[in-house]
């Protein structure tokens, strides 16, 4: 009976499909091109992140961005003032291979909130710190996104 279980336990835990990603085949695009539309702020921060983390002289892609940002009232105090607003914003990313001409639509969403200030310029301050967190934690999303859509293939 020990043999039997024996058997059938190392059978599903040597069968579970389990697969080494190789390390060295990430990333193994570079971008020819990158054409921004929408928040030019986070386009910037993005475009830039994923210039530098592509290698040179691979499989060359186009990727066109498409960026909106909607900031909306997430908490109100007893006083019906604003104490939180929260911003979700939303990435299509429409990705060209140029060997084959293969086209791959990428959407990646991500949202945070940040408090009010006393002033206004310590609200604005709040506003872009957690926009460019929110901007670079898209930028490896899009990455991510891409690297397992183009190693699909």
């Amino acid at each position: 009976m020990k043999n039997i279980t024996l058997v059938l336990i190392l059978f599903f835990i040597s069968n579970c499909g389990f697969k080494v990603i190789d390390m060295s085949e990430q990333n193994n695009f570079s971008i020819a091109n990158i054409e921004t539309s929408g928040e030019s702020k986070i386009n910037y921060i993005i475009k830039n992140n994923l210039l530098k983390s592509t290698k040179k002289d691979v499989n060359k892609i186009n990727i066109k961005l498409e960026t909106k940002k909607i900031r909306k009232i997430k908490e109100k105090n007893i006083k019906n003032e604003i104490t939180k607003y929260e911003i979700l914003i939303t990435v299509n990313a429409m990705v060209t291979e140029n060997k084959n001409n293969k086209r791959h639509n990428l959407v990646v969403t991500t949202s945070g909130d940040y408090s009010v200030g006393e002033q206004n310029s310590t609200t604005r301050n709040n506003e872009k710190q957690i926009i460019k967190l929110l901007s670079n934690s898209l930028s490896d999303k899009i990455l991510n996104k891409i690297n397992l859509t183009l190693n699909d293939n």
